[in-house]
């Protein structure tokens, strides 16, 4: 009876959500959307403003479903910043959405999503999202990215693992894009980290599994970009073992290792590399207490 009980209550929190949906498309396309186009200079607030607005509703109605949501840190998009994002659910997005402030950065996404979905749709192309078909050409693909990093003004999200992974770890990065932007222009990057959300992987698998999303995103940052074009590769290498070793922090996989070895999450083969003179390589991801 309990979980029975605890399946209704998922299911009706689901469709509270595709109820507040309803509203939330109106308001778009007759007032967010007109606006925009009256006030062009005010569009980031306007956008950030709605779909803060949105995504407030949906946690609220998450949690009387039973999920648990955290959040820990925040993304400053007065100017333009690099988000290295793990990708887990559907949730992603809109944890980044609450998180950075006062604008919603642009997100890379894949073409399919640009249309004929309710707000998600109007909002990738009222943000300005770089939206590519890497199926088709992946040259193209790069190009879109290269355009938007080079007028970027706010923030701008990527998920490089390219897909929402089954088990929540952190899979190979695609850096193709990252390593794009960041020869083109330098940004400060940050990188959030998230778990607990891979139970909304897909719209089937939230029907009867809100109570059981136990999420929480942090933000990590900034770091510095390499302005060495030849070091981008390994900064994202260290980007990446950090994000993993903060991941298993947060499932509280271990400790902090002692001081003089290996950052948690790292084998001794990813130790800090030395140099020429045995001199160990400073990296700029240092590590960062639970």
């Amino acid at each position: 009876m309990i979980a029975l009980a605890r399946n209704l209550r998922s299911l009706l929190a689901l469709l509270a959500v595709l109820v507040w949906f309803v509203p939330c498309g109106f308001a778009v396309r007759l007032l967010v959307l007109p606006a925009a186009r009256l006030w062009p200079r005010k569009r980031p607030a306007l956008i950030s403003v709605y779909m803060k607005v949105v995504t407030w509703g949906i946690f609220a109605l998450l949690r009387a479903g039973g999920a648990r949501i955290r959040r820990t840190g925040s993304v400053p998009t007065e100017k333009a910043v690099l988000v290295i994002m793990n990708h887990q659910s559907l949730l992603d997005i809109q944890q980044m959405t609450m998180m950075a402030q006062p604008f919603v950065p642009a997100f890379v996404t894949r073409a399919r999503y640009a249309r004929f979905i309710p707000l998600i749709s109007p909002s990738i192309r009222l943000l300005g999202c770089p939206i590519i078909d890497p199926g088709r050409n992946r040259r193209d693909a790069l190009e879109v990215i290269r355009e938007k990093a080079a007028e970027l003004e706010h923030g701008l999200l990527i998920f490089p693992e390219g897909h929402r992974t089954r088990d929540g770890e952190i899979q190979p990065f695609h850096t193709a894009g990252l390593r794009a932007i960041l020869a083109l222009r330098p940004l400060p990057v940050y990188l959030a980290v998230t778990d607990g959300f891979w139970q909304a992987r897909r719209f089937v698998d939230v029907l009867f599994n809100i109570h059981r999303i136990d999420g929480r995103t942090e933000i990590l940052g900034p770091f510095p970009s390499p302005a060495d074009e030849a070091a981008i590769p390994e900064f994202l290498e260290q980007a990446r073992e950090r994000m993993i070793a903060r991941l298993r922090e947060m499932r509280g996989a271990g400790v902090a290792p002692p001081e003089g070895q290996p950052a948690l999450g790292r084998s001794p083969r990813h130790a800090p590399r030395r140099g020429k003179r045995g001199r160990l390589r400073s990296s700029p991801f240092p590590k960062q207490g639970g």
